[in-house]
């Protein structure tokens, strides 16, 4: 006779609140996400997908102006507000790079703070970040979304810069970048494919 998975026979084990979500060991809260209180657990990328996403925070960051106050930050939990609202659920995406208005030390970050994420995509493994985040992103109101393409030889291909329409509250696709990323939102940076490739 096989067994059938806990999940199965108890679906709720594979929801969470808020306080279960931040009781959980940290080697557990790195791996997954959570999306109107149902976990989806993360795989980790490359090395190189890490780089490109280290070396794009670090660019942004030497790049922010001194004021208004920005901070840049990688694998960040960002709690989503509008999404909320409408079912009290818990969700939140951890996007690779972050910028967003400074907030108190030790505080949540939420998506009202939040001016640009990017997700970096590793060949055949981009449906998540081109379709369910780009819509999810949208709704929340962050104004720029960077999505980065890796090659097959995980060398940056291509950054997709999606910026809001806040009419219909979709993204448009204001530019596809090729060797050098020229940002004027939030703030002006100018970024080669090569800095990030390392």
């Amino acid at each position: 006779m096989t067994s059938t998975p806990e999940w199965a026979s108890h679906p709720e084990s594979l929801t969470l609140t808020e306080e279960q979500y931040d009781s959980l060991p940290d080697q557990v809260r790195k791996i997954i996400e959570v999306v109107d209180g149902n976990v989806i657990f993360c795989q980790s990328g490359t090395a190189e997908h890490s780089d490109v996403s280290r070396r794009l925070a670090n660019a942004l960051e030497s790049a922010k102006p001194g004021d208004p106050c920005h901070r840049v930050s990688t694998d960040i939990d960002v709690y989503f507000v509008k999404r909320r609202r409408l079912d009290g659920k818990l969700t939140f995406r951890r996007p690779d790079v972050t910028v967003y208005r400074c907030i108190d030390r030790g505080a949540k970050l939420t998506t009202s703070e939040t001016l640009l994420v990017v997700e970096v995509v590793s060949p055949g493994s981009g449906y998540r970040d081109t379709v369910d985040k780009l819509a999810e992103y949208a709704h929340e109101g962050i104004e720029v979304y960077l999505v980065i393409t890796l090659d097959d030889d995980l060398y940056v291909s291509t950054i997709r810069e999606y910026r809001l329409d806040w009419a219909s509250r979709t993204y448009r696709l204001a530019a596809t970048h090729e060797d050098v990323l020229e940002l004027e939102r939030p703030f002006p940076a100018q970024v080669a494919f090569k800095e990030l490739d390392g």
